[in-house]
Protein backbone atom coordinates (compact mmCIF):
# COMPACT_ATOMS: atom_id res chain seq x y z
CA UNK A 1 0.00 0.00 0.00
CA UNK A 2 1.22 3.53 -0.78
CA UNK A 3 2.90 4.88 2.39
CA UNK A 4 2.46 8.48 1.19
CA UNK A 5 -1.30 7.93 0.98
CA UNK A 6 -1.34 6.49 4.50
CA UNK A 7 0.66 9.45 5.86
CA UNK A 8 -1.63 11.95 4.11
CA UNK A 9 -4.76 10.20 5.41
CA UNK A 10 -3.42 10.24 8.95
CA UNK A 11 -2.46 13.91 8.73
CA UNK A 12 -5.92 14.73 7.39
CA UNK A 13 -7.56 12.87 10.27
CA UNK A 14 -5.36 14.69 12.80
CA UNK A 15 -6.20 18.06 11.27
CA UNK A 16 -9.90 17.26 11.42
CA UNK A 17 -9.57 16.44 15.11
CA UNK A 18 -7.67 19.65 15.78
CA UNK A 19 -10.26 21.73 13.95
CA UNK A 20 -13.19 20.13 15.77
CA UNK A 21 -11.56 20.00 19.23
CA UNK A 22 -12.07 23.68 20.20
CA UNK A 23 -15.85 23.40 19.73
CA UNK A 24 -16.01 20.24 21.84
CA UNK A 25 -13.78 21.56 24.60
CA UNK A 26 -14.42 25.28 24.62
CA UNK A 27 -18.02 25.74 23.55
CA UNK A 28 -19.62 28.66 25.38
CA UNK A 29 -22.21 28.12 28.07
CA UNK A 30 -24.97 30.11 29.67
CA UNK A 31 -25.10 29.16 33.36
CA UNK A 32 -27.74 29.65 36.05
CA UNK A 33 -26.60 28.91 39.59
CA UNK A 34 -27.69 29.35 43.19
CA UNK A 35 -26.79 27.67 46.48
CA UNK A 36 -28.57 24.44 45.50
CA UNK A 37 -28.38 23.95 41.72
CA UNK A 38 -26.23 24.72 38.72
CA UNK A 39 -27.61 24.33 35.19
CA UNK A 40 -25.82 25.13 31.93
CA UNK A 41 -26.91 25.49 28.31
CA UNK A 42 -24.73 25.34 25.21
CA UNK A 43 -24.54 28.82 23.66
CA UNK A 44 -24.75 27.46 20.11
CA UNK A 45 -27.29 24.62 20.27
CA UNK A 46 -29.22 25.58 23.40
CA UNK A 47 -28.81 22.03 24.72
CA UNK A 48 -28.97 21.43 28.46
CA UNK A 49 -25.37 20.31 29.01
CA UNK A 50 -24.92 20.26 32.79
CA UNK A 51 -27.11 19.88 35.86
CA UNK A 52 -25.57 19.68 39.30
CA UNK A 53 -27.12 19.30 42.74
CA UNK A 54 -24.48 21.38 44.50
CA UNK A 55 -25.58 20.71 48.07
CA UNK A 56 -25.49 16.92 47.54
CA UNK A 57 -22.44 16.91 45.21
CA UNK A 58 -24.52 15.03 42.64
CA UNK A 59 -23.78 15.71 38.97
CA UNK A 60 -27.03 14.68 37.33
CA UNK A 61 -26.27 15.76 33.75
CA UNK A 62 -22.58 14.88 33.45
CA UNK A 63 -21.43 14.74 29.80
CA UNK A 64 -22.01 17.92 27.76
CA UNK A 65 -21.66 16.04 24.47
CA UNK A 66 -24.87 14.14 25.30
CA UNK A 67 -26.88 17.28 26.02
CA UNK A 68 -30.19 17.75 24.21
CA UNK A 69 -32.39 20.82 23.79
CA UNK A 70 -35.74 19.39 22.63
CA UNK A 71 -37.41 17.02 20.19
CA UNK A 72 -40.59 17.27 18.12
CA UNK A 73 -42.59 15.05 15.79
CA UNK A 74 -44.26 16.64 12.78
CA UNK A 75 -45.58 13.81 10.53
CA UNK A 76 -45.67 14.29 6.78
CA UNK A 77 -48.73 13.29 4.72
CA UNK A 78 -46.73 10.54 3.04
CA UNK A 79 -44.42 9.62 5.93
CA UNK A 80 -45.21 9.78 9.63
CA UNK A 81 -41.63 9.50 10.85
CA UNK A 82 -40.45 13.10 10.64
CA UNK A 83 -38.73 14.10 13.88
CA UNK A 84 -37.18 17.48 14.56
CA UNK A 85 -34.07 16.71 16.58
CA UNK A 86 -32.70 19.42 18.83
CA UNK A 87 -29.16 18.10 18.32
CA UNK A 88 -29.36 19.26 14.69
CA UNK A 89 -30.63 22.79 15.37
CA UNK A 90 -28.74 26.05 15.80
CA UNK A 91 -30.20 28.35 18.44
CA UNK A 92 -30.75 31.94 17.34
CA UNK A 93 -30.73 33.05 20.98
CA UNK A 94 -29.24 31.62 24.17
CA UNK A 95 -29.09 34.52 26.57
CA UNK A 96 -29.02 35.13 30.29
CA UNK A 97 -31.56 37.90 30.78
CA UNK A 98 -31.17 38.15 34.55
CA UNK A 99 -29.27 36.52 37.37
CA UNK A 100 -31.85 33.74 37.57
CA UNK A 101 -33.37 33.49 34.07
CA UNK A 102 -32.22 32.35 30.62
CA UNK A 103 -34.00 32.65 27.30
CA UNK A 104 -33.53 30.23 24.40
CA UNK A 105 -34.96 30.32 20.89
CA UNK A 106 -34.76 28.26 17.70
CA UNK A 107 -36.16 29.23 14.28
CA UNK A 108 -36.61 27.49 10.90
CA UNK A 109 -36.33 24.02 12.37
CA UNK A 110 -34.63 21.30 10.34
CA UNK A 111 -36.68 18.10 10.21
CA UNK A 112 -35.30 14.69 9.29
CA UNK A 113 -37.52 14.01 6.28
CA UNK A 114 -39.44 17.22 5.61
CA UNK A 115 -36.69 19.78 5.16
CA UNK A 116 -36.67 23.15 6.91
CA UNK A 117 -39.95 23.98 8.64
CA UNK A 118 -41.11 27.58 9.39
CA UNK A 119 -41.43 27.09 13.13
CA UNK A 120 -40.17 29.02 16.14
CA UNK A 121 -39.62 27.30 19.47
CA UNK A 122 -38.86 29.51 22.47
CA UNK A 123 -38.07 28.57 26.06
CA UNK A 124 -37.58 30.46 29.31
CA UNK A 125 -35.75 28.76 32.18
CA UNK A 126 -35.74 30.24 35.66
CA UNK A 127 -33.86 29.16 38.78
CA UNK A 128 -35.27 30.45 42.05
CA UNK A 129 -34.36 29.09 45.49
CA UNK A 130 -33.28 25.72 44.10
CA UNK A 131 -36.29 25.25 41.80
CA UNK A 132 -35.99 25.18 38.00
CA UNK A 133 -39.02 26.17 35.92
CA UNK A 134 -39.08 25.30 32.20
CA UNK A 135 -41.62 27.27 30.14
CA UNK A 136 -41.87 27.08 26.34
CA UNK A 137 -43.93 28.11 23.34
CA UNK A 138 -44.18 26.84 19.76
CA UNK A 139 -45.23 29.05 16.85
CA UNK A 140 -46.07 26.68 14.03
CA UNK A 141 -46.22 28.51 10.70
CA UNK A 142 -45.84 25.27 8.74
CA UNK A 143 -48.56 23.21 6.99
CA UNK A 144 -47.82 20.30 9.34
CA UNK A 145 -49.29 19.32 12.71
CA UNK A 146 -46.75 19.05 15.51
CA UNK A 147 -48.01 16.09 17.50
CA UNK A 148 -45.48 15.95 20.36
CA UNK A 149 -42.77 18.12 21.90
CA UNK A 150 -40.21 16.68 24.31
CA UNK A 151 -39.13 19.44 26.72
CA UNK A 152 -37.27 19.69 29.03
CA UNK A 153 -34.87 16.99 27.88
CA UNK A 154 -31.98 15.52 29.89
CA UNK A 155 -29.76 13.45 27.63
CA UNK A 156 -27.47 12.02 30.32
CA UNK A 157 -29.29 11.40 33.61
CA UNK A 158 -26.79 9.90 36.06
CA UNK A 159 -27.21 8.23 39.48
CA UNK A 160 -25.19 9.73 42.35
CA UNK A 161 -22.63 6.92 41.90
CA UNK A 162 -22.08 3.62 40.12
CA UNK A 163 -23.17 1.66 43.19
CA UNK A 164 -26.29 3.78 43.76
CA UNK A 165 -29.73 2.79 42.55
CA UNK A 166 -32.47 4.87 40.94
CA UNK A 167 -36.20 4.30 40.77
CA UNK A 168 -39.13 6.39 39.68
CA UNK A 169 -42.10 6.86 41.94
CA UNK A 170 -45.49 8.45 41.23
CA UNK A 171 -48.38 9.35 43.47
CA UNK A 172 -51.41 7.30 42.48
CA UNK A 173 -54.74 6.95 44.24
CA UNK A 174 -53.62 9.33 46.97
CA UNK A 175 -50.40 7.54 47.89
CA UNK A 176 -46.86 7.06 46.66
CA UNK A 177 -46.46 3.83 44.76
CA UNK A 178 -43.39 2.02 43.53
CA UNK A 179 -42.85 -1.45 42.14
CA UNK A 180 -39.78 -3.45 41.24
CA UNK A 181 -40.31 -2.64 37.58
CA UNK A 182 -40.08 1.09 38.40
CA UNK A 183 -36.32 0.74 38.91
CA UNK A 184 -34.32 2.55 36.25
CA UNK A 185 -30.77 1.83 37.49
CA UNK A 186 -28.94 -0.56 37.72
CA UNK A 187 -31.91 -2.46 36.23
CA UNK A 188 -34.13 -1.04 33.51
CA UNK A 189 -37.17 -3.04 32.43
CA UNK A 190 -38.28 -2.31 28.87
CA UNK A 191 -42.05 -1.82 28.91
CA UNK A 192 -42.75 -1.03 25.26
CA UNK A 193 -41.77 -4.24 23.51
CA UNK A 194 -39.20 -4.70 20.81
CA UNK A 195 -41.35 -3.39 17.93
CA UNK A 196 -41.64 0.27 17.02
CA UNK A 197 -38.95 1.43 19.48
CA UNK A 198 -35.22 1.74 19.03
CA UNK A 199 -34.21 1.62 22.72
CA UNK A 200 -35.59 0.27 26.02
CA UNK A 201 -38.34 2.65 27.07
CA UNK A 202 -40.78 3.29 29.89
CA UNK A 203 -43.34 6.04 30.42
CA UNK A 204 -45.75 7.23 33.08
CA UNK A 205 -48.77 9.50 32.70
CA UNK A 206 -48.69 12.94 34.31
CA UNK A 207 -52.49 12.83 34.54
CA UNK A 208 -52.11 9.95 37.00
CA UNK A 209 -49.39 11.66 39.00
CA UNK A 210 -48.72 15.43 38.96
CA UNK A 211 -45.12 14.79 39.98
CA UNK A 212 -42.51 12.08 39.46
CA UNK A 213 -39.75 11.27 41.94
CA UNK A 214 -36.44 9.99 40.57
CA UNK A 215 -35.25 8.46 43.80
CA UNK A 216 -31.75 7.44 44.89
CA UNK A 217 -31.33 5.79 48.32
CA UNK A 218 -30.95 9.06 50.25
CA UNK A 219 -31.70 11.82 47.74
CA UNK A 220 -33.74 12.47 44.66
CA UNK A 221 -35.15 14.75 41.98
CA UNK A 222 -38.78 15.85 41.95
CA UNK A 223 -40.14 16.72 38.49
CA UNK A 224 -43.71 17.78 37.98
CA UNK A 225 -46.27 19.99 36.37
CA UNK A 226 -46.21 23.62 37.44
CA UNK A 227 -49.95 24.07 36.93
CA UNK A 228 -52.92 22.47 38.64
CA UNK A 229 -54.59 21.19 35.45
CA UNK A 230 -53.27 19.85 32.17
CA UNK A 231 -54.72 20.99 28.82
CA UNK A 232 -53.26 17.95 27.04
CA UNK A 233 -51.57 14.62 27.73
CA UNK A 234 -48.05 14.64 29.22
CA UNK A 235 -45.74 11.69 29.89
CA UNK A 236 -42.65 11.22 32.05
CA UNK A 237 -40.36 9.32 29.68
CA UNK A 238 -37.20 7.30 30.37
CA UNK A 239 -35.09 5.78 27.59
CA UNK A 240 -31.93 3.67 28.06
CA UNK A 241 -29.20 3.90 25.40
CA UNK A 242 -27.91 1.88 23.62
CA UNK A 243 -29.58 -1.08 25.35
CA UNK A 244 -29.28 -3.63 28.16
CA UNK A 245 -26.73 -6.30 28.92
CA UNK A 246 -29.52 -8.88 28.87
CA UNK A 247 -33.29 -8.81 28.57
CA UNK A 248 -33.36 -11.54 31.23
CA UNK A 249 -31.51 -9.59 33.93
CA UNK A 250 -32.47 -6.07 32.70
CA UNK A 251 -29.01 -4.91 33.81
CA UNK A 252 -27.72 -1.57 32.50
CA UNK A 253 -24.04 -1.50 31.39
CA UNK A 254 -21.82 0.15 34.01
CA UNK A 255 -19.25 1.60 31.64
CA UNK A 256 -19.57 4.95 29.84
CA UNK A 257 -19.15 3.42 26.39
CA UNK A 258 -19.65 0.15 24.54
CA UNK A 259 -17.64 -0.15 21.31
CA UNK A 260 -17.49 3.63 21.09
CA UNK A 261 -21.23 4.09 21.67
CA UNK A 262 -22.12 6.10 24.81
CA UNK A 263 -24.17 4.44 27.52
CA UNK A 264 -26.68 6.92 28.92
CA UNK A 265 -30.17 7.34 30.33
CA UNK A 266 -32.46 9.96 28.79
CA UNK A 267 -35.26 11.61 30.71
CA UNK A 268 -37.74 13.93 29.05
CA UNK A 269 -41.23 15.35 29.42
CA UNK A 270 -43.34 14.48 26.37
CA UNK A 271 -46.14 16.99 25.65
CA UNK A 272 -48.87 15.72 23.29
CA UNK A 273 -49.78 19.19 22.02
CA UNK A 274 -51.11 18.38 18.50
CA UNK A 275 -50.36 21.96 17.39
CA UNK A 276 -52.31 22.53 14.18
CA UNK A 277 -50.77 24.17 11.12
CA UNK A 278 -50.40 27.96 11.43
CA UNK A 279 -51.09 28.00 15.14
CA UNK A 280 -49.24 28.51 18.40
CA UNK A 281 -49.24 26.65 21.70
CA UNK A 282 -47.74 27.27 25.10
CA UNK A 283 -46.39 24.21 26.89
CA UNK A 284 -47.49 23.53 30.44
CA UNK A 285 -44.52 24.66 32.57
CA UNK A 286 -42.43 21.96 34.25
CA UNK A 287 -40.65 22.33 37.57
CA UNK A 288 -37.58 20.43 38.80
CA UNK A 289 -36.17 20.43 42.32
CA UNK A 290 -33.64 18.24 44.14
CA UNK A 291 -34.09 17.06 47.71
CA UNK A 292 -32.36 15.06 50.44
CA UNK A 293 -34.04 12.03 51.99
CA UNK A 294 -36.51 9.39 50.82
CA UNK A 295 -39.81 9.43 48.97
CA UNK A 296 -41.61 11.33 51.70
CA UNK A 297 -39.12 14.15 51.40
CA UNK A 298 -39.79 14.24 47.67
CA UNK A 299 -43.53 14.41 48.20
CA UNK A 300 -43.01 17.24 50.70
CA UNK A 301 -41.19 19.16 47.96
CA UNK A 302 -44.26 18.92 45.74
CA UNK A 303 -46.64 19.86 48.55
CA UNK A 304 -44.54 22.93 49.29
CA UNK A 305 -44.60 23.83 45.61
CA UNK A 306 -48.37 23.45 45.40
CA UNK A 307 -48.92 25.59 48.50
CA UNK A 308 -46.78 28.30 46.91
CA UNK A 309 -48.92 28.19 43.76
CA UNK A 310 -52.13 28.43 45.78
CA UNK A 311 -50.88 31.39 47.81
CA UNK A 312 -49.73 33.24 44.67
CA UNK A 313 -53.02 32.61 42.85
CA UNK A 314 -55.00 34.04 45.78
CA UNK A 315 -53.15 37.36 45.71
Amino acid sequence: MNTTFLFSARMCAMLCLLVSAPRLLFAGEVVLSDDSLRVAFDSDSGALTRLENKSAHWTIERRPELGVSFRMFAPLPERRYNPVLGQKQHAVEVKKISGHEARLQWKNLVSENGGVLPMTFSADVTLTNGTLIFSAELINDSPLTVETIDYPYLGDFNPPGRSASLEMCLRRNGKLESQRLDEIYPHFHNEKGYWGDFFPLKTREAQQGPFCLIQAPDKGVCVGMAEASLPYRVQYTFEQHPGLISSVTDLVPEQDEIAGTPVHLEFRMCHFVFAAPHSSVKLTPVFLRCYSGGRQAGEDVYRQWRSTLVSESSK
